[in-house]
């Protein structure tokens, strides 16, 4: 396979399809742009189907647009990854720069959206069950909101499992909600379950970095972080601190909401454990 995307696109040209051609000649004029779009925002934005920008990438040898993408971002010079970047400069003070950064936007992001926070908060506070998943590092930030929401007193259910959880959830109903952690808003695990929970009616909230992906198309109501990663920044810490940030949001809205009965499974649940602490 040719090692830059110019020779690529050049060598397999003969073989595309007309909207492939458009494909690829965007991609040739926007490469570092590609790089941190979802296959919903490029395949709005040129006007051809998802299942075409798939095919477009396994025509050129790739399983699908996310490793199309590690390519793209292999071809931009000088490419760097985050800790490539804070290399030559001052290391702590560019890492307090890039996290308060992320924390600023995400609160931009959740003061222009406080009636959906509010409407998620609601449904949490009142809902038969909460499955809350992710996989990869927003998998250990849905483990938080399950440890989070259960200390509230939510009957809440979290695996790594995805068989287990896909089990679990095709029992689940109208009265339940799935809160889907995906940065990306295309990981198709992660995608496969919020169908299978909307088969059932049951509500699904999607915090996501990406407003327009096939994740937040499928659910209800989406929180949106503001970190827009590359495919080698995949959990990168700032975005590990948006998703954190709305979390926190979501869930001192949803303790705000039950008041009383909250407060008094936190004291319940930290009298179960406070033998162990010295």
């Amino acid at each position: 396979m040719a090692k830059d995307i110019f020779t690529l696109l050049t060598y397999q040209r003969g073989v595309l399809t007309k909207k492939e051609k458009i494909i690829a000649q965007y991609v040739l004029e926007n490469v570092e742009e590609v790089v941190h779009m979802s296959i919903t925002e490029l395949s709005e934005l040129l006007g051809v189907g998802e299942g075409t920008i798939v095919r477009f990438c396994q025509k050129l040898g790739f399983q699908g647009f996310h490793s199309f993408k590690i390519f793209l971002a292999k071809s931009i010079p000088n490419n760097k990854s985050e800790n490539g970047a804070l290399s030559s400069g001052d290391i702590l003070s560019q890492i307090k720069i890039n996290h308060v950064t992320a924390i600023e936007q995400t609160y931009e992001l959740l003061s222009s959206s406080k009636d959906v926070l509010m409407k998620c908060a609601e449904i949490v506070s009142t809902c038969r069950k909460l499955y809350t998943v992710g996989v990869g590092a927003s998998g250990a930030t849905a483990l938080d909101a399950y440890y989070k929401f259960m200390r509230i007193g939510i009957d809440a259910f979290f695996s790594q499992d995805a068989h287990l959880v896909a089990m679990v959830l095709s029992s689940s109903t109208s009265e339940d909600v799935l809160l889907t952690f995906s940065q990306s808003g295309s990981t198709s695990v992660i995608i496969d379950l919020a169908k299978l929970a909307k088969e059932n009616n049951t509500k699904v909230i999607a915090v996501t970095g990406h407003k327009r992906s096939p994740l937040a198309d499928i659910a209800d109501y989406v929180l949106l972080t503001p970190i827009r990663e590359a495919p080698f920044e995949s959990g990168a810490i700032r975005s590990k601190i948006s998703q954190l940030h709305v979390l926190e949001a979501l869930f001192e809205m949803t303790k705000q909401t039950m008041k009383d009965k909250a407060t008094q499974c936190v004291q319940r649940t930290a009298r179960a454990v406070e033998k162990w602490i010295y």
